[in-house]
């Protein structure tokens, strides 16, 4: 987004998961929240957030100015209900049904859950997604490519794996695959 300090490939889908943001939303929940963007983003559309992340050391890099209140949590374990549920490169740091279930708790009735996820790439399953690679290439030269120096981790689950997980444990989800090496999935719980 303009203005940002830095753009990658998971700011690259900040602005989807803000046009997930129902008029009713009034809390929010950012999970692996880093230095606190999308948080300080969430709380520029007033609602009251919560940003959480376990990596401390990322945590201290988050401005004073976001807006929200970051914490030093694990979203496994986490308390309460939000209206809206956002996580960006997250779900694939813990085992995926685990994953998939607390993000279903965190999401209060009538609530939104925007997650935006890797998936594991392998040439056989996703050989579809090579002509896109120009284009990707392409986007990372034109921006400025950066961010805070959080964990990261290769995804271990197919892309067929997670749909089954998604239609399992959150009925209705919408996922989609998306440039990257990102998918998106929505889901929105029974008021």
């Amino acid at each position: 987004m303009r203005g940002d300090p830095y753009w990658n490939h998971n700011t690259h889908y900040h602005p989807w998961l803000l046009k997930q943001v129902t008029r009713s939303a009034r809390t929010a929940l950012d999970i692996g929240c880093g230095d606190g963007l999308l948080a300080g983003k969430l709380a520029g559309r007033g609602l009251a957030v919560t940003g959480i992340d376990v990596d401390a050391g990322v945590l201290a890099q988050a401005p004073a100015t976001t807006g929200a209140r970051l914490e030093e949590a694990d979203f496994l374990e986490y308390p309460g209900t939000f209206d809206v549920v956002t996580t960006v490169a997250t779900l694939h740091h813990v085992p995926l049904r685990e994953g998939m279930s607390a993000l279903r708790r965190l999401v209060a009735p009538g609530g939104t859950l925007a997650v935006v996820g890797l998936w594991n790439m392998t040439p056989r399953n996703d050989f579809h997604y090579a002509p896109l690679l120009p284009a990707i290439w392409a986007m990372d030269i034109l921006h400025r490519v950066g961010g805070p120096g959080a964990q990261i981790r290769d995804p271990g689950e197919s892309y067929a794996e997670i749909r089954s997980a998604a239609a399992e444990l959150l009925p209705g989800a919408r996922i989609r695959r998306r440039l990257m090496w990102r998918y998106t999935l929505l889901w929105r719980r029974p008021g």
